[in-house]
């Protein structure tokens, strides 16, 4: 006799990964479990209800009209599981004193890095998880607690709090060795005389008209990347001249800029969610990183460089 009240939120689990994957061995890869696992799971969901979910086939698994219905169903405990577990996840942060932060590799090489020995010393009994990644975590759905990020487009999301900690500015820097012996171009008409440093990939697009025109023009073009940490690299080895943003050329004594952008502003922000703002850690943390940031306002915003 089946009881539907007796599944297991496992059984979903298994159900929604073939339903995903379309057989049981795609969902045994996805949730790595054994084949034999996942086909046990299923048929004990099936029993349970006293309905069919899926249809056998040697294609692989098809939904019913029944599994069909379920999926959404299922998609939805789903959501709610992860929900919980994230809100316990974060009721335990806030009892251990843990902050999940999160920042893309050139502000963490930039800033992050070289202030995390203070702040350690400061506050020893705060622990920092960082997760240095190019995507935009979801901070109001809890994938982390707090964000350093630059950008030009608003923030928007629900329960976040936003401080924007100052603009920032890019310019064209080149190495001391090789201003030593090719000189220093001063404007963007003079870079057809030297050797380029440009972007590949989203930074090729990103790339400003003038260091179009120098390549057209016959600019020698040295090398390409699609990582700003990996630009600031081949100009510091004196490949050439090329964009990096004013916190990474201003703050590194073997760089000489060249000349700033009269485009490509952008915001730093610190994005915080707002149940854990309050928290005494946290708001250390955010203090923290705010005064580190005023101290260098006018590097990053290419007033002036640390020599």
């Amino acid at each position: 006799m089946h009881n539907p009240s007796m599944f297991e939120w496992s059984d979903l689990r298994h159900f929604l990964a073939v339903a995903r994957g379309g057989s049981t061995l795609a969902a045994a890869k996805l949730l790595a479990v054994n084949q034999t696992t996942v086909a046990r799971r299923v048929a004990a969901l099936e029993e349970s209800l006293g309905e069919r979910l899926f249809e056998r086939a040697a294609g692989g698994y098809r939904l019913t009209e029944v599994g069909s219905a379920m999926v959404q169903n299922a998609e939805r405990v789903e959501a709610e599981v992860e929900a919980f577990g994230r809100m316990v996840a974060q009721r335990s942060r806030k009892l251990s004193g843990v902050i999940r932060f999160t920042t893309n590799d050139v502000l963490a090489d930039a800033l992050l890095n070289p202030w995390l020995g203070d702040f350690n010393r400061r506050f020893p009994v705060v622990q920092l998880e960082t997760i240095v990644t190019d995507e935009r975590l979801d901070i109001s759905r809890g994938d982390a607690d707090i964000a350093l990020r630059a950008g030009r487009s608003p923030v928007v999301g629900d329960n976040l709090v936003v401080r924007r900690l100052c603009s920032g500015k890019w310019g064209v820097y080149a190495s001391k060795a090789y201003v030593a012996e090719k000189g220093k171009p001063s404007t963007p008409e003079q870079l057809v005389d030297h050797s380029i440093i440009g972007g590949a990939g989203q930074l090729a697009d990103f790339e400003p008209e003038f260091f179009k025109k120098a390549k057209a023009a016959g600019a020698v073009v040295r090398s390409a990347s699609s990582s700003i940490l990996n630009i600031a690299a081949a100009i510091r080895s004196g490949l050439g001249v090329g964009p990096i943003p004013c916190m990474l050329g201003g703050l590194d004594p073997e760089m000489v800029e060249c000349f700033l952008f009269d485009e490509a502003d952008y915001d730093l922000l610190l994005i915080t969610r707002e149940e854990m703002r309050s928290l005494p850690h946290v708001k250390a943390f955010n203090d923290f990183i705010a005064s580190r940031t005023s101290a260098l306002r006018h590097i990053i915003e290419g007033r002036q460089s640390m020599r």
